[in-house]
């Protein structure tokens, strides 16, 4: 300490007669410090890179980016629509804006073309499916190849009308008015299906009252649910609920945090427009590109708000603790110019902020303010005993008194800091090294702009509040009853922190850190929530088919696994049992050919006569009397409305025919394309990787490397779950990736980072001490402050329902600085032997409580943060901080009852010339044992 006070006093009497040009340095360092970081300081958001820009899965994922759209960012588009035809609409009309737009798009996804399946789309139908079509094309075998002679609409429904009438005598009137004989039991009939008659009628209804899309009903004929290849290729979600469209960005060389944030800035702008088109349609931009913009979006916004709070909070308690406005101004000048060292460092060294290392400043604004007011609050003290001192040589008599203590609790919140740099995970490596170096520049401007300020603009004591020698006032008095039953209290309220702590979890759900209300987060929470299948999945590479099968196999074996897709999940599942199916198909299939349907003269009264002899058959209200089943008679019922509603249409709307006529084209060129897929799928040969379409190939096959997809069964956002998962699929393959394996990597390595930081930093801080203090006694009780008030903050954390998360986990390392600091302060104004036992001096307690007020604004300013995980931080370190406080004030001062203090330390003599070395004040040494209430020195109280 000795050698410390030495170093500061010289470097003092250099600074304090050359305040102008000390302040002039100063401030064109800062201005060049906020020019620097302005032109050089980028924004890092990549979440592996915060491990280590050389951890192995780094090379691992390189290494799976082709996969992904080769490497390349993407925006998910999701959009959520009342039909799946108004979401087809939706994302076609958005995708052919997306393709326009070349300035800020590569390109766009949103559809496999369901051509390039065609030819073996039916392989991809179940068994059950084929046989069905079988079983139909071999019953109604007369109808079709009479309609392969005229595909017209009015041929059909003669043809259907028919098909109808024969069934309706032989099976439904028959088997309403006869009693079945038990024969008639034994036999199986199908019940009569009006649904191909009533999809039919519902598109000529349709197409007739100017609907412009076509329907076609065809498809149900191949597959007992509802089957429009219109719908098919589209990225699907939840039941046809949600459609997805992929959007890759171009990166622009626009300086900012992302080259990709102007690209999704556009891509939200064709979204709204495109909306105004399409009210009832809902969309939005998911993804982890949108994500990572929108999470560093809403922190940085949140943290220049915070900053700015956290600068004016801290005025606020300095006008209020010093009780006027010019100390209060020049404190926050030197924090500021200490800010602005730290963003040029920052920019010159580093280079980038990440998403834990953004928060620095409004931690600054807080701990780093801490400094100059012990410094200001002992300069007001010095200031009421020597009122006849100038500013120069009080600056110079403080900083000789209080200036160890100051650098050494500086100090002490830099090394919990800069021990970061050994955990060896570089996003908490990079916030260490800013705030350690940040809490360093600002001790430097201190010692520097501080003193100078003070000698031009801190003004003089007025002399109402000189106090008088034996006059000086106490914050704390304990005498050793309080002593003890503060201690009892301690313990009893570690004891209620221990029982609290024991509810607090780990929460590595990322999702649950961001702003609640942010875009991506509510629509990647959609997804989440109605997706048939987990959205994240792990990787694995293999080499050849053999060793896909192998691995495939040993995948599906695992307990966690839900599902493997690679390359060969393209293909049909049982192609060789389907083949045969097919093939016997292939000849009950007439050839159909496209034809020119030309106007007929009493085609629309033909029309007419034919609906109204079907829509006359459908007597519901007798066949349900007749017995007829509840399914059929609701099918009649819809027959008989639109064939009623059709009639009406033809007879009463002057369009009618012109609509009809383009119907009738539709319809027969539909029939043909139908007749003509069906012949193509029946005569296809087994479908092979090479034939599956590249887009999608290239997710799952690259120049021979075959990748695997294994998805979970269980959710793995949660830690058990997740680890699970990932420890069972290195046990197949140690060098699996993807997003689970990265984020139990992540949390992983985060939290031990944050245990072996908060090791670190509690080491370095016990070695530094133990170098200062020479005394293990001392150093020891430096720790208690924190130790307790971790107890408790841990406590408080139960009981509000805080988990920790990846954000709050470093709120240890963030305290332990603060929490040694007050102590260091208060052990510092002890050694001096001045302090009766169990008492604190005001000037000392009032600098701990203010400085304990400022750090805590400066951590509390993080929970207007919009980010969860940012705000769950400022409320753990706000606690944590008013703990530490608590215990520094009150449980410190209780131990400190208890022991002898030791011998006053003799005091240089102070006179209105010169500072005189060697002569003791015994006048100044008696004044002190009286305003600390006595001491061993002199005997008495």
């Amino acid at each position: 300490m000795n050698l410390i006070s030495k170093i500061l006093h010289r470097w003092m009497a250099w600074v304090l007669p050359r305040p102008r040009f000390v302040l002039g340095v100063a401030l064109i360092a800062a201005l060049a410090s906020i020019v620097l970081g302005a032109t050089k300081l980028g924004i890092q958001t990549d979440q592996l890179e915060l491990i280590s820009a050389h951890h192995p899965l780094i090379a691992l994922s390189t290494k799976l980016e082709p996969f992904n759209f080769d490497g390349r960012a993407t925006f998910t588009v999701v959009m959520e629509a009342p039909t799946p035809a108004r979401a087809v609409a939706f994302v076609s009309d958005l995708a052919l804006r997306i393709q326009k737009d070349s300035a800020y798009f590569r390109d766009v996804f949103y559809r496999v073309d369901p051509d390039l399946f065609k030819q073996w789309a039916l392989l991809y139908l179940e068994r059950e499916d084929l046989v069905r079509i079988k079983d139909n094309v071999d019953k109604n075998a007369d109808m079709i190849h009479k309609l392969a002679g005229d595909p017209d609409l009015l041929n059909f429904l003669n043809l259907v009308n028919r098909e109808m009438a024969s069934r309706m005598v032989g099976e439904l009137f028959t088997g309403f008015l006869d009693e079945e004989t038990p024969q008639d039991k034994s036999k199986d009939k199908d019940p009569m299906d009006l649904s191909f008659l009533i999809q039919t009628l519902k598109g000529l209804s349709e197409g007739l009252n100017g609907t412009a899309k076509y329907s076609s009903p065809w498809y149900s004929f191949f597959k007992s649910t509802a089957w429009d290849l219109d719908q098919e290729g589209y990225f699907w979600e939840g039941g046809k609920r949600f459609v997805l469209l992929i959007a890759i960005p171009a990166k622009l060389a626009i300086k900012g945090f992302s080259d990709t944030q102007h690209s999704l800035d556009t891509l939200r702008t064709c979204i709204a427009d495109v909306k105004a088109k399409y009210p009832d349609v809902k969309a939005g931009v998911t993804g982890q590109e949108a994500l990572q913009n929108d999470e560093m979006s809403t922190v940085l916004g949140d943290m220049t708000w915070a900053t700015w709070l956290s600068l004016l909070g801290v005025w606020v308690l300095l006008v209020l603790f010093f009780r006027g406005f010019r100390r209060p101004i020049i404190e926050v000048i030197a924090l500021v110019v200490g800010l602005c060292w730290t963003v040029g460092w920052t920019a010159l060294f580093i280079g980038h902020l990440n998403i834990l290392s953004v928060v620095f400043a409004p931690l600054l604004c807080g701990l780093g303010v801490d400094y100059g007011i012990h410094w200001i609050a002992r300069f007001e003290e010095e200031e009421q005993r020597y009122p006849s001192l100038d500013n120069r040589r009080l600056a110079l008599h403080v900083t000789d008194r209080s200036g160890s203590a100051i650098l050494l609790a500086g100090l002490s919140a830099a090394f919990s800091f800069m021990p970061f740099v050994l955990t060896g995970f570089s996003g908490l490596v990079e916030l260490g090294l800013i705030t350690g170096m940040g809490i360093l520049l600002i001790i430097v401007a201190d010692f520097t702009v501080l003193p100078a300020l003070a000698i031009l603009f801190a003004g003089r004591v007025k002399s109402g509040r000189v106090v008088s020698p034996g006059k000086e006032r106490d914050l704390l008095r304990l005498d050793r009853r309080w002593a003890r039953l503060i201690l009892v209290g301690m313990v009893v309220l570690c004891a209620v922190g221990l029982w609290g702590a024991r509810k607090v979890r780990f929460d590595l759900n990322p999702l649950r850190l961001q702003a609640k209300n942010a875009e991506s987060v509510v629509w990647e929470k959609a997804l989440m929530d109605n997706s048939e299948q987990p959205l994240l999945s792990a990787a694995a590479f293999a080499s050849s088919p053999e060793e896909v099968d192998a691995k495939t196999r040993l995948f599906k074996s695992l307990p966690s696994v839900g599902n493997v897709k690679s390359v060969f999940s393209l293909l049909p599942e049982n192609q060789e049992e389907k083949i045969p199916l097919l093939r016997s198909i292939l000849p009950l299939i007439p050839e159909m050919h496209y034809v020119k349907l030309r106007q007929e003269q009493g085609y629309v009264r033909d029309l007419i006569d034919m609906i109204e002899r079907i829509g006359f058959k459908m007597q519901d209200d007798q066949a349900e009397k007749w017995g007829a089943e509840k399914p059929l008679v609701e099918q009649m019922s819809q027959v008989k409305r639109l064939s009623e509603q059709i009639t009406r249409s033809l007879r009463e709307s002057p369009d009618s025919a012109q609509r009809l006529e383009a119907y009738r084209q539709n319809f027969s060129d539909d029939l043909v394309k139908t007749w003509d897929f069906l012949r193509v799928g029946c005569s296809a040969n087994p479908m092979t990787i090479s034939d599956a379409p590249k887009m999608v190939r290239d997710q799952f096959y690259r120049n021979g490397q075959y990748l695997l997809r294994i998805s979970p069964r269980e959710s793995v956002w949660e830690e058990e779950s997740l680890a699970r998962f990932v420890n069972e699929l290195q046990s197949v393959d140690p060098n699996v990736i993807g997003d689970p394996v990265s984020l139990y990597v992540f949390a992983s390595a985060f939290k031990k980072a944050c245990l072996n930081a908060s090791g670190y930093a509690l080491l370095a801080i016990f070695a530094l001490l133990m170098v200062t203090f020479r005394n293990a006694r001392l150093s020891v009780l430096a720790l208690i402050p924190l130790g307790v008030g971790t107890v408790w903050t841990v406590g408080i954390m139960g009981g509000s329902g805080v988990n920790f998360n990846l954000a709050n986990s470093m709120f240890m390392p963030l305290v332990v600085g603060a929490g040694v600091e007050y102590a260091v302060i208060i052990l510092s104004r002890w050694r001096e032997g001045l302090m009766h036992p169990g008492y604190l001096p005001w000037s000392t307690g009032k600098g701990v409580i203010l400085a304990a007020l400022t750090t805590t604004v400066g951590f509390g300013t993080l929970m207007v943060s919009h980010h969860q995980g940012i705000f769950s931080l400022g409320f753990v370190a706000w606690a944590g901080s008013l703990c530490v406080l608590a215990t520094a004030l009150f449980i410190l001062p209780a131990i400190l009852a208890g022991m002898v203090p030791p011998e006053a330390i003799p005091k240089k003599e102070i006179d209105n010339e010169t500072l005189v070395p060697g002569r003791h004040d015994m006048s100044l040494v008696s004044h002190e044992c009286i305003s600390a209430g006595g001491c061993r020195k002199h005997g008495r109280d």
